[in-house]
């Protein structure tokens, strides 16, 4: 099955994205293109028992985490970034990675054409408006799992983010998406700590349930 969309992506625009694009999104880049082997073993437990064939990170910046699911034994993997600075890195770093300009919110990719979906450290990026969008393009792109590592809170709160405000927001990340999709079906959650290759992060794994 193709990946590739019947339309081109529409062009979204928030202050976040902007943010991104801008040489702030390259300092970030420049001080996160680091290894963390340790994701492997946590890719590999977080995927026990849930195959996968095709997977799609959505904000993958130079594509660690594309590396970390092929060495866990996923087969293909594609990523989408919105900022050109770190797919130009990724490129230079791995010329076999399959990644493609574009954002959370206008996927290039045709319906369910995915066995899993994920984001790790996006969707804290994304404001309370422009939330919906993102999962929705997460959901649509999914044929089975869709799966987030994310800052988590119990309420939706602020939080300044290397000077910048309207930056990162903490929230219930599972319960925003178990609250919006009905057919998804949380089968597991937990803390991922230094060990595990993450930095105090929650981890969500979803299924359809409405599979054919």
């Amino acid at each position: 099955m193709s990946t590739s969309s019947e339309l081109p992506a529409a062009a979204v625009a928030t202050p976040q994205l902007a943010l991104w694009q801008s040489t702030f999104g390259q300092h970030y880049t420049d001080r996160n293109d680091v290894e963390k082997p340790e994701r492997i073993a946590t890719w590999r437990r977080i995927l026990a028992g849930r195959p996968v064939e095709r997977a799609l990170e959505v904000g993958c910046n130079v594509g660690w985490n594309l590396r970390y699911l092929t060495a866990a034994g996923v087969p293909a993997v594609w990523g989408v970034e919105p900022q050109s600075y770190a797919i130009e890195r990724a490129r230079r770093a791995d010329p076999s990675l399959t990644i493609v300009p574009g954002t959370a919110f206008a996927l290039p990719f045709r319906d369910r054409c995915f066995d899993l979906a994920f984001t790790s450290g996006v969707l804290i990026h994304i404001s309370p408006d422009d939330l919906g969008r993102a999962l929705d393009e997460l959901y649509r792109v999914t044929s089975r799992w869709l799966i987030v590592i994310e800052y988590d809170h119990p309420d939706e709160v602020e939080v300044a983010y290397r000077g910048h405000d309207g930056a990162l927001w903490k929230r219930d990340h599972g319960a925003a998406i178990a609250g919006r999709f009905p057919t998804l079906r949380e089968v597991a959650s937990g803390p991922l700590g230094a060990a595990d290759g993450y930095d105090d992060c929650t981890f969500h794994v979803f299924e359809r349930t409405d599979r054919s």
